[in-house]
């Protein structure tokens, strides 16, 4: 009636109708913090952080400095630079890591390493990098991810028997699209826990079809080379079907960190190429600054889909062991199983080791010659399982 009295034109009807939408756009900014206050997140939905799934309350990727004074990146710190952190390390990358992923299952993602199907996602969050040729003259990558959950990881490929025990390595759950008849085998014999998209295809996987702007490769992707899952897929079916998501605390399930002996030493590893294949020799470049290895492809840099960073190791392994062709369409089976001779590679140095592994469940041990454990430096690890008839190279500045 007050309304009515004071514009007695209808020109009240038209203020109302102007400022409903404000009204409630307000209200509802109000209800948005109200409840990211009460849930204790870390900022506002509506800036563009997700609400943690149950079980694991998850920070960013990477955590804003604000927010993480231990670290701001991922590997871009040599460890003795970063101010003492109460957190402890991880078995796989001797990092500091949020204690309630201490014990957080890993997964081994099968990544189609292809031309076509660059650049992958998610490539650059792995703690563990293991590459193997797959079938003719291509390789195949297993990621191994634990400290850091992707929201994307792909495109995701079919198995070989042999990448099943670099799941096994770690206590990982196994993820893949489709599997060789070798693999299939591997798969039944050892029970080991694996999702296949070519069963979780619309639930666990998705399909996405894009190429980033800023890369040559154009256009639509091959359906091939298409397949994703992410973390947060994964962990609400492992939630929904009781899989198990710790891993029983084993320290041969990652490695031993902290200084690498200086002496002895091999030589100089400035420049480090392994080649897998004619097309695929992969290369690395110590950086002096930082103490890491820049991973290169045929392209050049070894980028990121998502964030277009380069992936950076702090160490590589070299794992020399037998290889057939053990399929129709070229399949490669890798002699996994017994002991064989490697290199270290970090640093800038490189420095021969040797491997052994008892059996198919079983995890890797690294050993330096003398037969004392092998020691890492902390950071991320590429791992080349490679075919012990071809050569290495390292080279000096």
């Amino acid at each position: 009636m007050f309304l009515r009295k004071l514009w007695p034109d209808k020109t009240w009807l038209r203020v109302l109708v102007l400022a409903l939408p404000l009204v409630v756009i307000l209200t509802a900014i109000s209800m948005v913090v109200i409840y990211n206050t009460m849930e204790g997140h870390y900022a506002p939905a509506f800036i563009g952080y997700e609400s943690a799934a149950p079980g694991y309350p998850e920070p960013p990727v990477t955590p804003p400095p604000s927010l993480d004074p231990y670290q701001t990146n991922r590997w871009d710190d040599p460890i003795d630079e970063l101010p003492e952190d109460p957190r402890p390390r991880s078995l796989l990358t001797g990092l500091p890591i949020y204690e309630e992923y201490l014990n957080r299952r890993p997964i081994a993602v099968v990544i189609n390493n292809l031309h076509q199907a660059l650049p992958q996602s998610g490539i650059a969050s792995a703690d563990i990098i293991y590459e193997v040729l797959s079938e003719g003259d291509v390789t195949r990558l297993v990621g191994i991810f634990q400290s850091y959950m992707p929201e994307k990881i792909g495109p995701v490929r079919s198995a070989r028997d042999s990448f099943v025990d670099f799941a096994f390595n770690h206590d990982a759950i196994f993820v893949h699209h489709g599997r060789s008849p070798d693999a299939d085998t591997r798969l039944r014999n050892t029970g080991i826990t694996n999702l296949d998209g070519m069963a979780l295809e619309g639930t666990v996987f998705w399909r996405y079809r894009y190429y980033p702007y800023w890369h040559h490769n154009t256009g639509r992707r091959p359906l091939e080379h298409s397949s994703f899952t992410s973390w947060e897929r994964i962990q609400n079916h492992m939630s929904g079907r009781g899989i198990r998501d710790y891993i029983y605390y084993n320290p041969l399930y990652g490695f031993t960190f902290g200084t690498v002996p200086s002496a002895p030493y091999e030589g100089i590893a400035e420049v480090v190429k392994v080649p897998f294949s004619v097309p695929y020799v992969r290369t690395f470049i110590f950086d002096p600054e930082t103490g890491l290895y820049l991973v290169e492809n045929r392209d050049g840099p070894h980028q990121d889909a998502e964030t277009a960073e380069q992936v950076v190791v702090a160490n590589i392994l070299i794992q020399l062991t037998t290889k057939r062709v053990t399929g129709s369409l070229g399949q490669r089976t890798v002699g996994t199983v017994g002991e064989g001779s490697g290199f270290l590679v970090t640093g800038g140095t490189y420095r021969p080791v040797r491997w052994a592994k008892d059996s198919h469940t079983s995890p890797m041990r690294w050993y330096f010659q003398d037969d004392t454990p092998l020691v890492l430096a902390p950071g991320a690890t590429w791992i080349c399982v490679f075919q012990n008839t071809g050569t290495v190279t390292f080279e000096g500045a």
